[in-house]
């Protein structure tokens, strides 16, 4: 039987999982309703596949993914969304989920990308796959951000503080100030107010 933990804050998505996976090799063995929740029952269920939410309250599926990939877990991620903006998709594109399945989708397709998981592939939905490839396309055409750069960016636009963003990264206050000046640098900012409201370009580059 193939564990299964869900990741998601609506109670009709449970619903509706639990209908689908009724009589099939997969068991739900715990719910998640945030991302602070999902990391700890992580650690409690040891699931095999993790359905993850993009948007969910207090640390976002995006969020959970990348601490995952950071202390590297072991579960195979698949990342359920209604849609995800430019830089959301940026983001997963780069932390690579095992699969990435739209909530709007034919409830087969969330089988069929489970299945392609458990067996060591990769499942992206095609409608997302098509938008990865046109957002990456639209960002050659100016310098991009590194995947540190793209940490600080987030924690910035999400109105962190210096401080706050080393305890998060795990580097000094120091560290983070001379990557902001370099972001400045590269992208003509002035200040961090600036680089937040330009986050959302930036992010999709």
């Amino acid at each position: 039987m193939t564990r299964i933990l869900l990741a998601d804050d609506h109670p009709m998505i449970a619903s509706a999982l639990d209908m689908l996976l009724r009589g099939t090799d997969y068991e739900i063995v715990g719910r998640a309703r945030n991302g602070d929740d999902t990391l700890e029952q992580l650690g409690q269920h040891r699931p095999d596949i993790l359905l993850l939410d993009v948007n969910m309250p207090g640390k976002s599926g995006i969020d959970v993914l990348r601490k995952m990939r950071r202390e590297k877990r072991k579960a195979s991620v698949i990342l359920l969304t209604a849609g995800m903006d430019d830089s959301q998709l940026m983001a997963a594109a780069e932390l690579e989920p095992d699969g990435i399945v739209l909530k709007t989708s034919d409830p087969a397709l969330l089988l069929e990308c489970m299945d392609n998981v458990r067996e060591g592939g990769r499942w992206v939905d095609p409608e997302v796959a098509e938008r990865i490839g046109a957002v990456r396309a639209r960002a050659t055409s100016g310098p991009s951000l590194t995947a540190r750069e793209r940490e600080l960016v987030e924690l910035v636009s999400k109105g962190l503080r210096n401080r706050d963003i080393a305890a998060e990264l795990g580097v000094t206050e120091g560290t983070v100030k001379v990557y902001l000046h370099g972001i400045f640098d590269k992208f003509g900012v002035d200040n961090r107010t600036e680089l937040a409201m330009r986050a959302p370009k930036l992010l999709c580059r």
